[in-house]
């Protein structure tokens, strides 16, 4: 949920800015009436490393869906030289009941050919997501994909309260456990493979804003915030990350900005 926005936005590629966190007091473990909605149907994403949004925009998504309403492509875009450069896209795959089964990553390679390079495979259980298999593909080797790791998921009243992370050798890695105030997520606790707390990101709330910090039990304070804003009808409008720490915390400083 939030750790993979993290890993898309280090994929992009932005810097290791660092800014200190302006955490205000006015904020609360209990949510607003808004749905603080992060997967309305988005058409643009653009991103800038600059947390004060002075930087030009750096890289950008535009966002395609199927008849069904379905995310069916992403394209990326990155700005270098005044120039705008298609550099990856994904495509998801849906079934005759409209459960993603497939989600494929392109790139393109030395030569300028598109290449998948990595690709995620979902599975059911009575109709809930049950597994996420993750593969990579060779470059030399792009019909020959290798089995990453494993994410097998747990729902309990149609919300996502945990999963587990293994390799490809089946060995559990992490887990993941989601708490809730009023079905909005508000905490997000990490766990090692013996059972040890090693990361937290807390969640708290004031009207159309939420902040969500990271901590590491190890470490005396927060280590890095991220500051939402959402729109009139509850979507994400934008997402500012600042970071206290760029050589511990998870997060990268940047700004994203959501259009519909």
């Amino acid at each position: 949920m939030l750790m993979k926005k993290i890993l898309h936005v280090l994929l992009l590629g932005m810097s290791l800015a660092a800014c200190k966190p302006d955490r205000s007091d006015d904020f609360g473990v209990e949510p607003g009436v808004i749905a603080y909605d992060d997967e309305a149907r988005v058409v643009k994403k653009t991103y800038a490393t600059a947390a004060d949004k002075s930087n030009e925009i750096n890289t950008e998504e535009h966002f395609s869906y199927n008849a069904e309403g379905k995310l069916s492509r992403i394209d990326g875009y990155q700005f270098y030289m005044g120039k705008k450069e298609l550099v990856t896209y994904q495509e998801q795959i849906y079934n005759a009941g409209g459960q993603r089964i497939l989600h494929t990553y392109y790139f393109k390679n030395a030569a300028k050919e598109w290449k998948a390079g990595r690709e995620l495979e979902y599975e059911y259980e009575n109709g809930v997501l049950k597994t996420e298999k993750a593969y990579y593909y060779r470059e030399n080797a792009a019909d020959e994909r290798t089995l990453a790791n494993v994410i097998v998921y747990e729902f309990k009243g149609g919300k996502k309260i945990g999963q587990k992370y293994f390799s490809d050798q089946n060995k559990l890695m992490n887990e993941v456990v989601y708490s809730y105030a009023n079905n909005i997520l508000n905490r997000e606790t990490w766990y090692n493979d013996k059972g040890e707390v090693f990361r937290v990101f807390e969640h708290k709330f004031s009207g159309n804003r939420r902040q969500i910090s990271e901590y590491l039990p190890a470490w005396d304070g927060q280590i890095a915030l991220i500051e939402k804003r959402y729109d009139g009808q509850g979507r994400l409008s934008t997402e500012e990350t600042k970071v206290n720490n760029p050589l511990v915390c998870s997060m990268m400083a940047g700004f994203v900005k959501y259009y519909y």
